[in-house]
């Protein structure tokens, strides 16, 4: 750490005689922390799967890219301008999958609460467009992935608002594997947008 007048130190603001006044100067360039964002900093927590929560293996933190809008003009080229259309990538989890598939089988039950598979029962209706109410709203759920610092403390939380399944992996068996490998299963979901919150409490 740099102070005025060429001293360094813990300390600043320290006079004696013959000793100038120490202050202490700012490097804007210099980081918080010098530890590095790990792969496995993280926590997943999703109400509604609580089974694929706990045998999540890896996640995604969503890619977001924003489509400039177009100005066009007499010219050879358009000019681009601010206010566009935000593109949020899926949400993807891999997970373990337990022997009797219960973790499997809750994706696959919500997806097929969904849509009409069997049951023309559940023909699922809005009164609002766009936006689910009443029991409508219980097909959609939000998640909360943690990321936290190098002693898995939370530092940032991403929260995931109404997403539901659009995608399961299937389960591939085979006779000739002579160990027994785990099943890595993969859920997709789509959902309308994510925010991040800083989490002030973490050391």
């Amino acid at each position: 750490m740099v102070y005025e007048g060429g001293y360094t130190g813990e300390k600043a603001g320290y006079t004696g005689p013959g000793i100038p006044d120490i202050t202490l100067v700012t490097d804007p360039r210099q980081p918080d922390t010098n530890n590095y964002l790990s792969s496995n900093y993280f926590k997943l927590e999703i109400t509604r799967l609580p089974l694929v929560t706990y045998h999540c293996q890896s996640v995604n933190l969503p890619s977001l890219s924003l489509t400039p809008a177009e100005q066009n003009t007499s010219l050879g080229t358009s000019v681009k301008w601010i206010g566009g259309k935000y593109t949020w990538e899926d949400f993807t989890i891999s997970f373990m999958v337990d022997e009797d598939m219960k973790n499997w089988i809750e994706v696959f039950e919500w997806m097929e609460q969904i849509a009409i598979m069997t049951d023309v029962k559940n023909t699922l209706n809005y009164s609002v467009p766009g936006k689910p109410v009443g029991q409508f709203s219980d097909y959609f759920s939000n998640a909360r992935l943690a990321i936290t610092n190098s002693s898995y403390k939370p530092k940032l939380q991403v929260n995931i608002v109404d997403m539901f399944p659009v995608s399961l992996s299937g389960i591939q068996f085979n006779t000739t594997n002579t160990d027994n490998e785990p099943v890595i299963a993969t859920a997709t979901f789509a959902y309308t947008h994510y925010e991040i919150d800083r989490l002030t409490s973490a050391q």
